[in-house]
């Protein structure tokens, strides 16, 4: 049985590789992309079971990335975390996603871990 797919849409390489190793670390097969292109690429080839989406990213940002999704009615559905240090975005960001989905680096592991395994079901689901 395979893992729940979540990606990794972050372009800190330090943040993206923590984020990667926490996630397989709990059971969860983990895709990544440094940039929001290459994110989107990646969610629409292979629909994943949840993004974590950093917004502050160069070329194509976080913001763009989820207007993107959810224009797209194959991508709409798809559940979003945003993790981000843009602390002005916060507010804007809730409202969109809903309280619990937004995370300001630098943000508490087990926190984020217990909130992408409300929204997944678990590594296994």
């Amino acid at each position: 049985m395979s893992g729940v797919r979540i990606l990794v849409v972050e372009d800190d390489p330090s943040v993206r590789g923590l984020l990667q190793t926490l996630l397989s670390a709990e059971g969860y097969e983990v895709a990544t992309a440094s940039d929001g292109l290459a994110g989107l690429v990646k969610v629409t080839a292979s629909p994943p079971a949840l993004v974590l989406l950093d917004l502050m990213m160069p070329d194509l940002g976080g913001v763009r990335v989820l207007e993107e999704m959810r224009d797209d009615p194959e991508l709409a559905d798809i559940p979003v975390i945003v993790v981000t240090g843009k602390i002005d975005a916060i507010p804007s960001m809730r409202a969109l996603l809903g309280e619990d989905n937004v995370f300001l680096k630098p943000f508490a592991v087990a926190e984020l871990l217990e909130r992408v395994g409300d929204v997944t079901g678990g590594p296994h689901a």
